[in-house]
C-alpha cells in the first residue's frame, strides 16, 4: 500500500504544479463557449494581468440515445453516502457477490439486471467496477479540474482490500477539451483463495466549435479473480474458533480473467444560420444549428479466461455425502481430465467478442429560438462481430485421446439495422421522447426495440417536482453464448425463440422533500436463464415481475433519516429467484464543527427477505437458479464518521458489525460468506484553483 500512497503523493505534487501554472497561463482565457469578444487587451495594466480572474465554472455532458445527443449532468462529489464506496452497492440496493471487493455479482432489482445484447455475455456481473462507452463525460472548464479518491481497511496486510480513483480534465482553449479516469481496486479478501483485481483507465476528449463537433474517447478494463468455488463446509462460519483465512474452500489454483478494450468516435457537422444577439452593451453574432450529420464509429475487445490446475477437485466428507467431487462423479471433462500444474493448468479456456459499430446520422435539432419545435433523428447502422472460444476435435478420453490446449474456433456474424427517434427535452410544460430500432438483416433479423419516456415538470413556488412515465418493448434474439458454446466442463447447441419484453414505470420525484417513489411492472415470453445444471435454458411460459420502491429522506435538526424500501413480486419461482423486500436505511447525525468542518456520523442498515439465491459457477462466471438454500434475513451494520472540510472528504467504516454477534446467516451467495467486521478509511480530495 505504501506504493499507492506515494503514487498519490506524487500525482497531487505534479497536478499542484501544473495547475498553478495553467491557472497563470489562463488568468487572460475566458469562459468556456461561443465568441463574444472582449477579454484582456493591451492596455491592461501589468498588475491587473498578474491577478487570476478567472472564475471555476464546468459544465459535465453525457451522451443518451447511444452516441447520438447530450445531455447535461453532474459531477458526483456528493458528500452524502460517500462512505459507500462500492460501486455494485452504489448503483443497487441489493445484490449477490461473492463476498468481496471486486467479486463477480448480480443485482437484486430485476430492473437492473437488463442485458444489452451487443454487450459481452461473460463479462456482464463485472460492469459496475468497469467504465465504459455508455458511463463516459465529456467536460468544458474553465481551470483545470482533478479529482483524486483513496481507501482501504486499516487492517490492509496481509488481508486487505483498497481502491484508488484518479480523475483530471481541463481545456487548452475555449473548444478543446481533454481528461483521463483510473480506476482500481484490490481486495485480497479474509477466506482463502479469494483475491480480486479490477482496473480502468479511460482517456477521453471533445472539440466543440460553431459547426462542427468531435467526441473521443478509448479505454480498458480488466479484472483478475482467484476463484475458490465457496466454502467446503459453509457451516464453518459459525466457529467461534475457526479464523477465516483457515476455513476450506474447493478450489486452489483456479483463476479467471476478464478483459475489455474499445474505442469510440463520435462527430458531426451542423447547419444552421448566424443570429445577431445582445446583452447589454455587447452585439455578438451567435450560431443555430437547424439539422446535421453525424457518424459514430465504435470499437470493441472482450473476453474471458478460466484457468483451473485440478479440473474436478474432490471431498472427503465424514457423513453419508463420502467423497463429493466439484463436478460431479461422473464429469468427464470435455478438453483435458489430467490434473495440471501452476505453469501448465489442465483447463486454459478462452472465450471473447470483438465488435466494429458505425452508424449515420441524420438529426433536426431542437431549435432555442422556437417556441414549438423537437429534435428528430433517423440513422442507419452496421455491426461486424467476431466470436471465439475453445475448438471441439476430440472428446477427452484418458490415456487415449487428448485434443490439444488452447486452440479457438470462431464465427463471423453481422447485423444492420435502422432507427430514429423524436424527442422534446427543453420545454418547460412537458418533455418527452421516443424512439426506435429495426433489425434488417444479420444474426438479429426482426429484432426491434422502442421505448418512450414523458417527463412532466410540476414547478411551485419552493422548488420544481417531476412525474415520469416510461414504456419499452423489445423482441431480442438471444446471445450467441447462448446457443452455442465449448469449453473443457460444459457444452451446448442450442436453437432458442426470441424473448420478448415489456416494461413501464412510473414515477415522482420531489427534490426539496428528498422523495421518490415509483411502480415498475414487466412482462417477459422466453426468458434467458441459467438452470440447474447451469446450462443456458428458456422459459416455457410466461410471467411477470411487479415493483414498487420509495425513498424518503427525514432531517429533525441534527437528525438525518435516509430510508429506501424496495418490493418485488414475481408470478415465477421457477426461472427467477429475488428477494421480496430489500431495505437500505442510514439514520446519521449532520452539523459543522468549528464553522469550517462537516461531520456525519451514525448507522447504515442493509436488509433482505429470505430467498433462494442463484448459486454461481466458476467456470462460466454465472449465477444459476437452485432451489435447495435460502440466504437473507440478516442485518448488514455499518457505522461510519464522514467529514469534509472545504474540498477535501474523509470517512471511516466499520462494515459489516452483525459478524460480531450473529455467528450465522450472513452469505452474499450460497457458499460464500460475507468479509467479516473490518474497519476501513477514505479520502477524496478535489482540485481546480
Amino acid at each position: 500500500m505504501s506504493i499507492q500512497l506515494k503514487f498519490i503523493t506524487l500525482l497531487a505534487l505534479l497536478f499542484a504544479c501544473g495547475l498553478t501554472y495553467a491557472q497563470r497561463s489562463s488568468s487572460r482565457s475566458s469562459s468556456p463557449g461561443p465568441s463574444r469578444g472582449g477579454g484582456s487587451g493591451p492596455g491592461n495594466k501589468k498588475s491587473d494581468a498578474k491577478k487570476d480572474t478567472v472564475v471555476f465554472r464546468m459544465k459535465v455532458y453525457q451522451f443518451q440515445d447511444g452516441y447520438s445527443r447530450l445531455k447535461e449532468t453532474k459531477l458526483d462529489t456528493a458528500f452524502v453516502d460517500f462512505q459507500n464506496y462500492n460501486p455494485v452497492n452504489k448503483k443497487s440496493i441489493s445484490a449477490q457477490t461473492l463476498g468481496n471487493l471486486g467479486s463477480s455479482y448480480q443485482s437484486n432489482d430485476f430492473f437492473q439486471r437488463s442485458f444489452d445484447s451487443n454487450e459481452f455475455l461473460f463479462r456482464r456481473n463485472f460492469q459496475d467496477y468497469e467504465t465504459l462507452p455508455k458511463d463516459i463525460h465529456f467536460y468544458n472548464t474553465t481551470k483545470p479540474f482533478t479529482l483524486l479518491e483513496y481507501g482501504q481497511w486499516f487492517n490492509n496486510k496481509p488481508k486487505g482490500e483498497s481502491w484508488l480513483k484518479v480523475f483530471q480534465t481541463q481545456n487548452i482553449n475555449q473548444s478543446l477539451n481533454f481528461g483521463f479516469s483510473f480506476n482500481s481496486i484490490a481486495s485480497q479478501g479474509k477466506y482463502l483463495n479469494q483475491e480480486a483485481k479490477a482496473n480502468s483507465l479511460n482517456l477521453f476528449a471533445s472539440y466543440n466549435v460553431d459547426r462542427y463537433d468531435l467526441w473521443f474517447t478509448i479505454g480498458k478494463n480488466k479484472s483478475a479473480n482467484q476463484e475458490n468455488g465457496g466454502l467446503l463446509l459453509p457451516t464453518d462460519i459459525e466457529n467461534p474458533d475457526l479464523k477465516p483465512e483457515n476455513i476450506p474452500v474447493w478450489f486452489n489454483g483456479t483463476t479467471s480473467e476478464t478483459n475489455n478494450s474499445f474505442a469510440v468516435i463520435a462527430h458531426q457537422y451542423k447547419f444552421g444560420k448566424w443570429i445577431k444577439q445582445q446583452e447589454k452593451d455587447e452585439v455578438f453574432q451567435k450560431f443555430i444549428p437547424r439539422f446535421t450529420l453525424m457518424h459514430t464509429l465504435e470499437f470493441s475487445d472482450n473476453s474471458r479466461s478460466f484457468h483451473e490446475i485440478d479440473p474436478n477437485p474432490s471431498f472427503d466428507y465424514d457423513d453419508l455425502r463420502g467423497k463429493v467431487y466439484f463436478y460431479g462423479t461422473q464429469h468427464l471433462p470435455y478438453i483435458n481430465g489430467t490434473k495440471g500444474s501452476t505453469s501448465f493448468a489442465a483447463t486454459q479456456d478462452k472465450t471473447g467478442m470483438k465488435r466494429v459499430t458505425n452508424l449515420f446520422y441524420l438529426k433536426g435539432i431542437e431549435a432555442p429560438d422556437r417556441k414549438y419545435t423537437f429534435g428528430k433523428q433517423a440513422y442507419i447502422g452496421n455491426d461486424l462481430i467476431n466470436v471465439y472460444f475453445p475448438q471441439q476435435e476430440l472428446i477427452y478420453t484418458p490415456g487415449i485421446n487428448r485434443p490439444p490446449i488452447g486452440l479457438t474456433q470462431a464465427k463471423n456474424l453481422s447485423n444492420s439495422f435502422v432507427g430514429g427517434s423524436i424527442f422534446r427535452s427543453n420545454a418547460k410544460f412537458l418533455n418527452w421522447s421516443t424512439s426506435g430500432r429495426y433489425y434488417i438483416q444479420g444474426y438479429r433479423f426482426g429484432d426491434f426495440d422502442l421505448a418512450g419516456n414523458i417527463e412532466k415538470p410540476l414547478r411551485t413556488s419552493k422548488d420544481t417536482s417531476f412525474v415520469r412515465l416510461s414504456g419499452n418493448m423489445t423482441s431480442t434474439t438471444p446471445d450467441y453464448f447462448y446457443n452455442h458454446y465449448y469449453s473443457n466442463h460444459f457444452k451446448w447447441d442450442n436453437n432458442f425463440d426470441k424473448t420478448y419484453e415489456l416494461k413501464v414505470g412510473l414515477m415522482y420525484d420531489k427534490p426539496y422533500r428528498r422523495l421518490k417513489f415509483g411502480l415498475k411492472y414487466a412482462i417477459v415470453s422466453r426468458f434467458m436463464y441459467w438452470d440447474e445444471a447451469s446450462l443456458p435454458a428458456q422459459a416455457n411460459s410466461e410471467f411477470s415481475v411487479a415493483q414498487a420502491f420509495i425513498s424518503k429522506n427525514f432531517k429533525f435538526g441534527p437528525l438525518n433519516l435516509a430510508n429506501s424500501i424496495l418490493y418485488q413480486k414475481s408470478t415465477t419461482d421457477k426461472y427467477l429467484h429475488i428477494p421480496e423486500i430489500s431495505t437500505r436505511n442510514a439514520i446519521f447525525l449532520s452539523g459543522v464543527i468549528s464553522k469550517v468542518m462537516a461531520v456525519q456520523i451514525g448507522f447504515d442498515l442493509h436488509y433482505d427477505t429470505s430467498y433462494y439465491a442463484d448459486y454461481y459457477s466458476p467456470a462460466l462466471g454465472m449465477f444459476y437458479v437452485q432451489h435447495t438454500e435460502k440466504i437473507g434475513n440478516y442485518p448488514w451494520l455499518d457505522t461510519f464518521v464522514n467529514l469534509k472540510l472545504k474540498r477535501t472528504r474523509f470517512y471511516v467504516k466499520y462494515s459489516n458489525l452483525g459478524t460480531k454477534f450473529i455467528r450465522k446467516g450472513y452469505y452474499t451467495t450460497p457458499g460464500y460468506a460475507a468479509q467479516i467486521a473490518s474497519l476501513a478509511f477514505g479520502l477524496s480530495w478535489t482540485f481546480y484553483n
